[in-house]
């Protein structure tokens, strides 16, 4: 009966060890990615838009976003927006407070990008609007670029 035991003992220990290592390898909780690539996005998606544009396309602005850009197609649409130039803008993004879309190309509808919502690079992006804000300078709304 002894031996019987502990054979089933064993075989039991040896199962549970089993289960308790596949179980621990296992990840229990997947994480979501940080970024993801979208050729669809919409501007209204960000809170508190703050678009920073090397060259601006037609796309629907909010009333609400304040606007950076380097060159633009069309003035009219910039008409009534908190809008400044710079000549130093080397780069398309749209910050809002807790995410950001990275344009691979102008600010433009269909235009390849990603989106991110890591913290440091949200925060890195704001914190250099920011600084190109500060040095920009208002648009005059008599001049014609493009």
């Amino acid at each position: 009966m002894d031996i019987i035991s502990l054979i089933v003992g064993f075989s039991i220990g040896v199962i549970v060890v089993g289960l308790t290592i596949e179980i621990g390898m296992k990840k229990t909780s997947p994480t979501s990615p940080a970024s993801k690539h979208t050729k669809s996005w919409n501007i209204s998606e960000i809170s508190n838009p703050r678009i920073m544009a090397e060259y601006l396309s037609n796309v629907d602005l909010p009333n609400d976003s304040k606007i950076l850009v380097n060159q633009y197609k069309n003035k009219e649409m910039l008409a009534g927006l908190d809008v400044k130039e710079h000549k130093g803008i080397k780069g398309n993004y749209i910050v809002g407070d807790d995410r950001a879309l990275i344009l691979a190309g102008p600010i433009e509808k269909d235009e390849v990008g990603f989106w991110t919502v890591e913290k440091e690079i949200v925060e890195k992006l704001n914190q250099d609007f920011n600084e190109m804000w500060a040095e920009g300078s208002k648009m005059q709304q008599d001049e014609n670029k493009g």
